[in-house]
């Protein structure tokens, strides 16, 4: 196992939550667009604020697009990055991590939702779900990484667990 790799990348793309806010926006897109041009007597500023809405909501959807968690790990230790917000990986070696194991966890609860969320032990990074890696990393701090896939996963982290 040596030479194996867990790669994993999440999106919110091609997901439930994506067709929700897109059934959402496009009917109150149509009916303040609606409202704006029957209200404003003056049709080039109702264009410019039609134009000004549309361009707020694209950035932010296209914004909720870009999110992505890509974990890997490998016989080093774990690395991450939650891009746009962390960029470069974050890395775990394997040696200064004390415990590891895919749980499972209330992510409204345990810290308030999902994304860049934490509490005051445990950082928390996911995208959906309610399934994560858990990192014990010592000094009263953990780290969880969200994962859409936990079976395949823990069956990694058992071997992992055992190489030296």
């Amino acid at each position: 196992m040596t030479n194996l790799i867990f790669k994993e990348e999440q999106s919110y793309r091609g997901t439930w939550l994506m067709y929700l806010i897109l059934m959402l926006e496009v009917p109150m897109i149509s009916l303040v667009s609606f409202l704006i041009w029957r209200s404003e007597p003056d049709k080039s500023r109702a264009v410019l604020i039609i134009g000004s809405f549309l361009g707020v909501l694209s950035l932010v959807f296209f914004f909720l697009m870009s999110i992505k968690l890509k974990t890997r790990i490998d016989p080093d230790g774990v690395k991450f990055r939650f891009s746009p917000f962390i960029n470069s990986w974050k890395t775990f070696r394997k040696e200064e991590i004390l415990s590891i194991e895919v749980v499972e966890y209330s992510p409204l609860s345990d810290f308030g939702g999902w994304g860049l969320k934490g509490n005051r032990s445990t950082k928390a990074y996911s995208v959906l779900g309610d399934q994560g890696l858990l990192l014990d990393i010592g000094q009263k701090k953990k780290v969880m990484i969200g994962t859409q896939k936990p079976k395949e996963l823990k069956s990694y982290i058992e071997e992992w667990v055992k190489e030296e």
